[in-house]
């Protein structure tokens, strides 16, 4: 079985991205800070922390960041939990601070919209970006094979770096990364990581807005010719107001429309990210789900998303037992709920994948694109930075994770306990075929000791989709 499928990846890496990617909205600046105990010596020093304040943050939920406590709140719960975390910094001013303590930090490109471009030029797509801020240090972060859309009096298409505005503001999130087994001292407690992940401490300053200009409205379906499939992330930074809400969703999801008006080809996804606010992001999911076709979410998101429209059975089971089963029900009940035409489902080791029927996809390929996307973010975990189409050859020979196999005969296991009858060559396919959808199990890749886990998540699945589309 292990021998079918590592063949599928070394037959995977051989092809390359041919469709043409456009990425939007939300980039910035990340600045990266690798957490261990020394890291966090300046922290607990620091004449802003109070311990036993923070003790008492730590049995209460944060929405947004205000003060230095409840950032080091923060940050211990997550890494006590071992899950990734976003988080809103709502006081500018604590940003003087971090710098201070946390003098060791790495800046890059972040931003879903940023780092899904640059993923896509490394790999050799015709990759381009749209983003409401685009100061000379942001276009400096982009490849320069990125290009943007500028409108004028006609729809130019713009080398990113020329098309910089000194004028504009620059957007800086802070990413907090960890190993899996880091031992924490702070205060009286002793935490030891149980996996790696990260925490994201985000900004937003004015005109961060996560929607295309009025400018480059007229010009929409001129764009949506020009390209095959679309990445749109940013919605989640939405206005909690719900008038303000109905508003920009309502122009939000005009401008999908016009992008995708001479273009009834064009595929889009989104990639989710957690709101504040429980109504706000109910409403956005649904207006989303409305005009995109493709999701991706985590095994941790999922269970908010369901707690959110009311499954809570479905998300308890996910607490209580997580697994490539639990997970597929409660994706299903998503698919369901909001329509995705696809929802990619990425999990330590494996992936979940619905495709919703009728459908033209051909399953092996969305299959064949996942064990893809799997060797790119094997090459970024083992490497960091972004994965050039070169280095994914050495992927073919490092073999799929023992979880993802295990994922598999879990999930047959269940099904039949079910009922269901399932195909004999299940375990070596991993694809399963109801009236309404197909499920895909999919084994990845895992890297110990990851280099780096800031936005594994959307190369996983803006390199699944891109590829899907590439379809020779």
């Amino acid at each position: 079985m292990q021998t079918v499928w590592q063949n599928r990846v070394k037959a995977a890496v051989q092809n390359k991205i041919t469709a043409n990617t456009l990425a939007a909205f939300n980039s910035n600046v990340d600045v990266v800070a690798h957490l261990d105990q020394s890291m966090l010596e300046p922290v607990l020093a620091s004449p802003r922390i109070s311990l036993p304040e923070v003790e008492r943050l730590l049995e209460t939920t944060i929405a947004t960041i205000s003060n230095e406590n409840e950032f080091l709140a923060v940050l211990m719960q997550a890494l006590e939990g071992g899950k990734s975390h976003h988080i809103v910094l709502s006081n500018m001013e604590m940003l003087s601070w971090l710098e201070e303590v946390f003098p060791e930090r790495v800046e890059s490109m972040g931003g879903q919209a940023g780092i899904i471009a640059n993923q896509m030029a490394a790999l050799g797509a015709h990759s381009l970006v749209y983003t409401a801020l685009l100061s000379p240090k942001q276009a400096s972060m982009f490849f320069p094979e990125v290009d943007v859309p500028v409108a004028g009096d006609e729809l130019s298409i713009v080398g990113v770096r020329d098309a910089a505005r000194p004028q504009d503001q620059l957007k800086e999130n802070w990413i907090f990364e960890y190993a899996k087994g880091e031992r924490f001292e702070i205060g009286g407690r002793v935490i030891v990581t149980p996996r790696a992940n990260r925490v994201i401490l985000a900004t937003r300053p004015e005109g961060a807005v996560m929607a295309f200009d009025d400018q480059l409205e007229k010009f929409l379906p001129e764009l949506g010719r020009k390209v095959d499939v679309a990445f749109l992330a940013g919605f989640h930074y939405a206005p909690a107001d719900e008038e303000e809400l109905a508003e920009y969703l309502s122009a939000s999801m005009a401008s999908v429309r016009k992008l995708k008006a001479n273009n009834p080809r064009l595929c889009l996804h989104f990639e989710y990210v957690p709101m504040s606010e429980d109504r706000a992001e109910k409403a956005m999911l649904q207006a989303v789900a409305s005009e995109i076709q493709s999701f991706g979410i985590n095994e941790n998101e999922i269970k908010r998303v369901l707690r959110i429209f009311g499954y809570e059975q479905e998300r308890a089971a996910i607490d209580s037992n997580e697994c490539s089963y639990t997970l597929y029900d409660g994706t299903l009940r998503i698919m369901e709920e909001l329509g995705f035409e696809r929802i990619q489902l990425h999990n330590l080791g494996y992936y979940v994948v619905l495709v919703k029927k009728p459908s033209n996809a051909e399953l092996e390929w969305v299959r064949e694109a996942c064990l893809y996307a799997s060797s790119v973010n094997a090459m970024k975990a083992k490497y960091g930075g972004y994965v050039t189409y070169d280095r994914l050859e050495e992927a073919g020979e490092i073999g799929l994770s023992a979880i993802g196999f295990r994922q598999l005969e879990i999930f047959a296991e269940e099904m039949e306990k079910r009922g269901v009858e399932l195909p004999e060559n299940f375990l070596e396919n991993g694809i399963l075929e109801f009236d309404s959808h197909a499920v895909l199990i999919i084994p990845a890749h895992v890297i110990p000791e990851p280099v780096s886990t800031v936005g594994m998540g959307d190369t996983i699945s803006s390199s699944a989709f891109a590829y899907e589309q590439s379809r020779p």
